[in-house]
Parts: structure tokens; sequence; C-alpha cells
């Protein structure tokens, strides 16, 4: 099936230097549907429905391809459902060509790449064991929740659209061309159903089907290779011709390292592994304040990027796999891992020295950050910069700071001075935040001389590099999964 965006899947093929195990591919999956319940407002709704038969025909394609004792036919009762879901749209026009949602997108392509995995690992006649009947319902029991997570988002994001269209026609009785409260309505109604029918699956099984879930031992230097090789290519990207996505993205995995990262500093905490109190009274303070600067960098950059998220492909890949190795740790069944299973699958003093090792260099790659951001070559879509400019800098005397054809037509602009100065101070939140986590994780016993801190790299001490921080905000968001 293709999308009304006009392509296809097929044009689009998964990463074959990808790494991630189909488990790694499948909770990535999860966790971006997930994400669609924190970012639904109206005006993604049709970009969400561009997207939506795809999800499901990637969900039904990866159904397919693992042996199936059961039979269980719910899948296939959602996936014909969404099938007369894109003929209605094929023949209405609605929602019409135009960019799909992100983190859909992000579904789909975890998906198909799990689906292209399964299909050239196995004999389709090979007899299934008990083991892999169990295997293979975990993985079931995960891509339904996939659908009923990312149906509920999609949901969400249409009704707020639908809500908005009433009230203008109750205030108008028209709408602008592209806008449909009919059509609208139709495809709710009909990803509601496609809810419910992931919902009567899942109940009983989610999440204890999840413990039949095949899972290999961690690699003892996954995680080490993953910070490495994240922090090498963050840097390369960034030192290149990035984009703002390239930035948002490096920000965003970035505090996903501070936030899951500091899950695994806890569980060592909790059980001895490293000093009890020197977490609690230094580390765990400066991870929090990590976590708000790297929150509101990330939150005004994705004020300028608006839905363009095009992200390097290389960048792409090692975020994706330094958050595996950190999930592979800290990830069980649906929610957390308590800190004894984080004991049984890591050695958690090596892996807190890693993960220490990762968030130190945010020191100098905050610096990596600060000449991307404030590169006057650096563009964005108008209206993003637009709308930033009204919430972060004062309207010049003169003219606006983005033309309005550029920003009819959404074209890419460079970023006024004033916004790139704006980020600026949001970056040296950043490195100071960094600088404090470096002291105060100096009792886990990083050699300093070696760790990505060095301060050789620009020949000054981190105590000249740090800058002033204003007063912290509430505590950042941090997305339970």
């Amino acid at each position: 099936m293709t999308a009304t965006t006009g392509r296809s899947r097929a044009t689009t093929p998964p990463d074959q230097n990808d790494e991630r195990t189909v488990g790694d591919l499948l909770l990535d999956a999860d966790i971006s549907a997930r994400e669609l319940l924190w970012d639904a407002p109206p005006d993604s709704a049709k970009a969400k429905a561009r997207l939506w038969g795809e999800v499901i025909e990637a969900a039904a394609d990866l159904w397919s391809s693992f042996p199936d004792r059961t039979g269980n036919p719910s899948m296939e009762r959602i996936h014909k459902l969404t099938l007369g879901m894109h003929r209605t749209q094929q023949r209405t026009g609605w929602p019409g060509v135009g960019e799909g949602d992100p983190h859909l997108e992000r579904v789909v392509e975890n998906l198909s790449r799990a689906t292209e995995m399964i299909s050239s690992r196995r004999h389709p006649t090979a007899p299934l064991s008990e083991l892999g009947h169990l295997d293979s319902e975990a993985a079931r029991t995960r891509i339904m929740h996939v659908v009923y997570v990312a149906a509920h988002g999609v949901g969400q994001a249409l009704w707020q659209y639908n809500r908005d269209l009433r009230r203008v026609l109750n205030a108008k009785h028209r709408l602008d061309p592209g806008q449909s409260a009919d059509q609208s309505h139709n495809l709710l109604v009909r990803v509601g159903t496609a809810e419910q029918l992931a919902a009567a699956y899942l109940q009983g099984r989610w999440p204890g089907r999840l413990t039949g879930q095949h899972r290999e031992p961690v690699a003892p230097a996954r995680l080490e290779q993953a910070v490495a090789s994240w922090d090498v290519q963050a840097r390369r990207t960034l030192a290149a011709s990035p984009t703002a996505a390239d930035v948002l993205f490096t920000v965003k995995v970035e505090r996903d390292l501070t936030v899951t990262g500091g899950r695994i500093v806890a569980a060592a905490a909790q059980l001895g592994a490293i000093d009890t109190g020197q977490h609690a009274d230094r580390l765990q303070p400066a991870l929090v304040q990590l976590d708000e600067a790297w929150a509101r960098l990330g939150g005004d950059l994705e004020q300028i990027t608006g839905r363009a998220r095009r992200v390097d492909p290389d960048l792409l890949r090692s975020g994706a796999a330094l958050r595996a190795s950190l999930r592979e740790v800290t990830v069980d069944l649906g929610a957390h891992a308590d800190p004894a299973t984080m004991a049984e699958r890591a050695d958690l003093r090596a892996a807190s020295l890693e993960v220490h090792r990762g968030l130190v260099a945010a020191i100098d790659l905050g610096y990596v950050v600060r000449d991307a951001i404030t590169d006057p070559e650096l563009t964005a879509p108008a209206r993003g910069v637009q709308a930033a400019c009204l919430l972060f800098a004062v309207q010049p005397d003169e003219g606006a700071w983005v033309d309005a054809a550029d920003a009819y037509a959404n074209r890419p602009v460079r970023l006024p001075e004033p916004l790139r100065e704006s980020l600026a101070e949001r970056n040296a939140d950043v490195v100071a935040a960094a600088v404090r986590v470096d002291s105060a994780g100096t009792f886990l016993g990083v050699n300093r001389q070696s760790s990505p801190s060095d301060p050789s790299t620009d020949g000054r001490g981190h105590e000249e590099r740090a800058i002033g921080v204003r007063p912290a905000p509430d505590p950042g968001y941090e997305c339970d999964w």
C-alpha cells in the first residue's frame, strides 16, 4: 500500500548498517509510538493521518513474518479496516500530499527493518520450538502495543483537529481549502475502532506475554562502543554542514543519555556498586540540572525546526545504537527494569563509568553544538523561525524577522542573530551543567586525562570555559515508558 504522501516504503529501504536486534527495533518502535502521546497538537493531525496506513501495513507485514500457532485474526482485522480507510482517503483527497509525522516515520522504519531481518534469517518451513513460540507471542504482543499506542496518539490529534474545525464551521460556516471536518471525523472513528481491537488483543497479554521474549546476554562492550561511536559521529555531523534537525536530534540523544544513563548510575548506587552518598549529594543533582539544560535547549530547537526532522542517516544510526544499548540494560517488559534486573544484565559500576564518560563528553560537544547553532549559514523552516522569534526575540523596528513569502512557502531561512544568541545562552547552560556532572562524578574513578573532557581538546581548563548558569526552572519532563 502506498501512503497518501505518494511514496512507498519500498523507496526507502532499511539501513543495512543498522546492527540493532529485532527486540531493539520493536522497543524503539514502541517508544516512538508513546512519544505521540506527548506530541499531538491539532496541526499535526494531517501528517499523522498520512502515515497511519503505513504504520498498520508495516505492523501487519511484521506480524505475518513470525510463525503462528494460534491463527489469531486481530491484526488482519485491523489491516483490512485500514485498507478501507486508505481507499476513502484516495477517493476524497484528504489529508492530501505532504510531510508525514516524524514519530510515525520512525515506527514504520523500525518495523520494516525488523521484518527484513526476520524474513532473511528464518527458513519459512522450519519447525517452531516451544521457546520460539513464546518469543513469537512476545513479539506479537509488542507489535500490537505499538498499534494500540499509535492509534491513541493519532486519535488525540484528530480529535483536537476536528474539534477546532467544528468551531470554525459554527463561526464562519466554511473551511479553508484542504480542510475537512467530515473526513477527519470518519478517520477518527476508524482509528478508534483499530484502537479498540488492539486493546482487546492486549487484554490479559500485556505485559505478561513479554516474558517469553528471547534475550541474548548483554555484550559487555556494547555500551562502551555505542557511547564512543555516538560521540565521534555527533562531532563529525555537526562539524560538516548540519541542519537544524541534526542539531535537535543530537540534543535529544544527549538528553536520553542523561536520563536513561542516570537510571543505570542510580541503580549502581542503590546496590552499593558506587558510593551512595556521593551519588545522592553530588552526582544526582548535577544530572537533574544537565537534564533540564538539555530539555530547555531541545524545546527551543523543536520550536524552530517545526516538523522538518530529516536527520543525517549516520547520525540517526549511531543515536539509535546508543539508545538501544542503554535500554538493553534499563527496560524490562513494559516498564523500567529494577536495580536487581539491571545488575543481572550488566556490571553496573563499569556501566556507570561509561555513562559518566559519555556525559562528560557533553562539555566539548556543547561547544560543537554552539558553533552549529551560531553559524550564520544555519537554516530552518521559515514558519518555525518566525514562531520562535515571536517567543524568544523582540520584534524589529522595521519589517519582520521572516519574509512573508518565505513564511507562506515555509522555505528554509537563516536564523536571525537574536535567535542565534538566545540559543547560545541555552547552550551555555548545557556546558556549565556538564562541567558540574564531570566534577560530581570524580568519585567514580574516571581518568580525567583520558576522558573525552580532557582540557587539552582546546587548550583551556573547564573552569575557564564554564559559563554562569541562570536559576533552574521546575524539573524537566521525563517520559515514563
